[in-house]
């Protein structure tokens, strides 16, 4: 947005990961001929934080901030009440609530309604959480509007010599050139399914390799990344599945690979599937959530979650069938492009550009 002309200020907790990257990005070459800030806030607590409220309140009305946009539902109680304050003294700016996760139950008592009666814009990227935000808040549904997730400018980058740089990926990864490679990317997690794809493989003709791209998740006493381990071990797969560690920037798995998985049990949007389809790679997704609607209109295939003969089956297909890639990578190119910085800068602009409704 800064980029496009509009003057940003970021809120954020101190030495937060949004902290770190704001700071790099002020700190850069491109950002000097941008009117862009950071300043640091309180964490207050979830519900009722009304001192943290009426701070961000006064920060709001000294920088005469037209919008408050928010993305982590631990923010929309404080400010919410933020912006009722500002209104209370005679300020006008507006809260937009960028949503992230499902919302799969019921939020409409007195407290939800007031507590989201301060919403303005409700912004979603995919039509199926918007159907559970107009059936499961008091939210208008004329205030509930769709737009994708953004991509880094760098994951459109064109791939020329696709072949070439397959070989060369594959060469920095330690990956067979004869394989066919199937990619999973993700923190290793139960949730994650990479227990489903190693599965996958016992039947599978030898040549059909995994890439599983990612650290386990932390902070957990689970022994997940172990089970899958020792069951590549106890089916004798360790010639076949190929751990490597997390990348903040994964192109060269995406790249390296003939097929990328999402295993993912419920997703809500799932960026690696748009990464992967940013990177022109053939996807097979489960039928859940998210990822159901980015793979429909013929741009990926899916299976049931969980159900590793059947993502068995499809693989199988594309290895022996790979004619019947390039039609679905086409149709994906034509959907990813809606998430590139330019064209959806200009969409969040005529949204935010939109008078206040009486």
């Amino acid at each position: 947005m800064a980029q496009d002309g509009h003057n940003v200020r970021i809120l954020c907790i101190a030495e937060s990961p949004l902290h770190r990257a704001t700071l790099a990005y002020i700190n850069s070459p491109e950002s000097t001929v941008h009117t862009f800030d950071c300043r640091t806030i309180r964490r207050g607590t979830r519900y009722l934080a009304l001192a943290t409220a009426i701070h961000r309140a006064t920060r709001l009305m000294r920088f005469g901030a037209d919008w408050l946009w928010i993305r982590d539902p631990r923010d929309l109680d404080t400010s919410a009440w933020a912006r009722r304050i500002v209104g209370m003294l005679g300020g006008s700016t507006r809260l937009v609530f960028h949503q992230g996760m499902q919302i799969p139950k019921p939020k409409r008592s007195l407290y939800h309604r007031l507590r989201f009666g301060a919403i303005d814009q409700w912004v979603t990227p995919l039509e199926w959480l918007k159907a559970q935000v107009c059936g499961n808040t008091p939210i208008p549904p004329d205030r509930v509007h769709t737009l994708p997730l953004g991509l880094d400018d760098r994951w459109f980058t064109p791939v020329t010599e696709r072949l070439q740089h397959q070989r060369q990926a594959r060469l920095e990864l330690g990956l067979s050139q004869e394989s066919f490679v199937v990619t999973l990317v993700g923190r290793i997690d139960r949730k994650k399914g990479q227990d489903v794809l190693v599965a996958s493989l016992v039947d599978l003709p030898q040549d059909v390799h995994a890439l599983i791209v990612g650290d386990p998740t932390l902070d957990t006493l689970s022994d997940y990344f172990d089970e899958v381990r020792g069951f590549v071990r106890d089916k004798e797969l360790q010639w076949r599945v190929h751990f490597r560690p997390y990348e903040p920037y994964p192109r060269n798995a995406f790249i390296a690979s003939d097929v990328v998985v999402v295993c993912s049990t419920q997703e809500s949007v799932g960026s690696v599937t748009l990464e992967a389809m940013a990177s022109g790679c053939a996807i097979i997704g489960t039928d859940s959530g998210g990822t159901a609607e980015l793979l429909s209109g013929g741009r990926g295939w899916t299976f049931p979650a969980g159900d590793s003969d059947a993502l068995a089956e499809a693989l199988l297909t594309l290895r022996n069938h790979p004619d019947a890639i390039p039609p679905r990578i086409e149709a994906s190119a034509k959907y990813i492009s809606r998430h590139g910085r330019q064209s959806l800068t200009a969409r969040w602009t005529n949204l935010l550009s939109a008078p206040q409704a009486e």
